[in-house]
């Protein structure tokens, strides 16, 4: 997971297959993996609108980056996931700080 979105798919004993599928608008007829994009990768930016957090639409980028690598970068679901345990800060590379 990086970036602003993830790529998904499905595995159960043999990958999920499309053998028909839109990309960037255009109908692709040929057997490949299914595979869904998912709005929530490591560098999107959460904020909080008096109600709930929200993720995105806005990224962290790799520079600043997220605020656990100490450069000065916004709230993200990295930070999220550090500060619930899901990610540990020891495994991170010394380079973020």
């Amino acid at each position: 997971m990086g970036g602003t979105s993830t790529d998904v798919s499905h595995f159960s004993g043999s990958y999920e297959r499309a053998f028909e599928t839109l990309v960037a608008g255009v109908r692709m007829r040929a057997p490949m993996m299914r595979i869904h994009t998912v709005a929530a990768g490591g560098g999107s930016v959460l904020s909080f609108d008096g109600t709930r957090m929200r993720v995105g639409p806005h990224s962290a980028g790799a520079d600043p980056g997220p605020a656990c690598y100490r450069r000065g970068g916004p709230l993200t679901v990295t930070d999220a996931n550090v500060m619930t345990g899901k990610l540990l800060p020891d495994l991170f590379p010394h380079l973020f700080g």
